[in-house]
């Protein structure tokens, strides 16, 4: 990886979950016009942006999962953002700590792919203020792990501010690929998707050898497939790699390189493998996930230690919708809940994982 410089960012130490911080916090340089806002360690909305300053304009990569982190992020760019003001913004897919904060930019073109546009309303901020307080009363229902489930989701939400977000949606799509050019710098917007979600893309600046992966890269955090297929996941990874980027900017965690894609290869090579025989087996996606998290395969390959483990169970209910398995007993947004129910249930079981507060009482 070619130098980076961190120029500067709240003095927080921990992360918005407690932990240690594991780098820093802030505005990054990758480049002479690119730059990236990092925020440690990469777990649930601890979302990482990009800034490309073209020369009197600049387009961003992205906004928080709400409107106060997105100005945070502003504030700190302050200096670039006066001399070329935002004036484009990319969306890399559809999930709210990437696009929530887009808001702020309602009188400027926002560009996603098409497949990101129609999912952009899949989530609402509402329910997710509703579950950040329910989860404070479900944690005095010690059945069916209920209790877990709403300490796992409040503590998942405690950080952040649902309660200003009005949903922004992109105003231009695109499928396959679209090449965006501002005063001279061309920017490569790439269609990745279906993967990590429907609309997933990624975003390469070829004259600062620089490319924003968006949530088909996490860093040290577990990535998770809620649309799948995984091979296209995999296939955008590997693309990624054929750019020959020197900075790689993950959706979560650290800045990567190409070692750590090839790690992200080789977790989905090791789930995919290990979840499916396990299906043949007749397990449920639950004794799946857990069965594969405690194999010595996994351990062995350091997948254990990664943030969130437990993220396993959603991309194993995703790999067995694939594979024809039965639908679980409540649709839609229900059917999502239950999954996640069963996920926190699954964290508890992991004493050592991180976040730590999200896992233990």
């Amino acid at each position: 990886m070619k130098h980076t410089e961190w120029l500067g960012g709240p003095s927080r130490g921990v992360t918005r979950f407690g932990e240690p911080a594991r780098f820093n916090e802030g505005l990054y340089r990758l480049g002479p016009r690119a730059y990236a806002w990092m925020v440690p360690n990469g777990s649930w909305g601890e979302t990482n942006l990009g800034l490309i300053d073209c020369g009197g304009q600049s387009v961003l990569v992205d906004t928080c999962w709400d409107v106060r982190f997105t100005q945070e992020a502003l504030d700190f760019a302050a200096d670039i953002v006066q001399r070329s003001p935002i004036e484009f913004v990319i969306n890399t897919h559809a999930d709210g700590d990437h696009c929530w904060g887009n808001q702020l930019f309602r009188d400027k073109p926002i560009i996603a792919t098409h497949a990101c546009m129609h999912q952009m309303h899949h989530q609402h901020p509402r329910q997710l203020h509703a579950l950040k307080l329910g989860g404070r009363l479900m944690r005095h229902v010690p059945l069916a792990g209920i209790d877990k489930f709403g300490h796992y989701m409040h503590q998942m939400f405690k950080p952040y501010g649902f309660g200003q977000v009005v949903i922004t949606d992109p105003t231009e799509g695109f499928s396959v690929q679209k090449t965006l050019t501002v005063k001279g710098v061309d920017i490569v917007i790439t269609e990745v998707g279906p993967g990590h979600t429907d609309g997933d893309c990624i975003v390469h600046v070829p004259d600062q050898r620089v490319a924003y992966a968006g949530d088909i890269v996490f860093v040290g955090v577990t990535p998770v497939a809620w649309s799948g297929p995984v091979e296209n996941i995999v296939a955008g990874l590997r693309r990624l790699m054929s750019l020959k980027a020197d900075v790689i900017v993950p959706g979560h965690g650290p800045l990567a390189t190409q070692h750590d894609v090839q790690r992200l290869i080789d977790y989905w090579d090791l789930a995919q493998e290990g979840l499916y025989l396990r299906h043949r087996q007749g397990m449920s996606a639950f004794e799946a996930s857990r069965d594969l998290l405690f194999s010595p395969a996994f351990q062995r390959q350091g997948f254990l230690q990664w943030d969130s483990p437990e993220r396993l169970l959603t991309s194993a209910c995703t790999l067995y919708r694939h594979w024809g398995a039965k639908p679980g007993r409540w649709p839609g947004k229900l059917g999502v809940m239950d999954q996640l129910r069963q996920q926190a249930i699954l964290a508890f079981e992991l004493p050592m994982a991180t976040p730590g507060l999200m896992h233990r009482f």
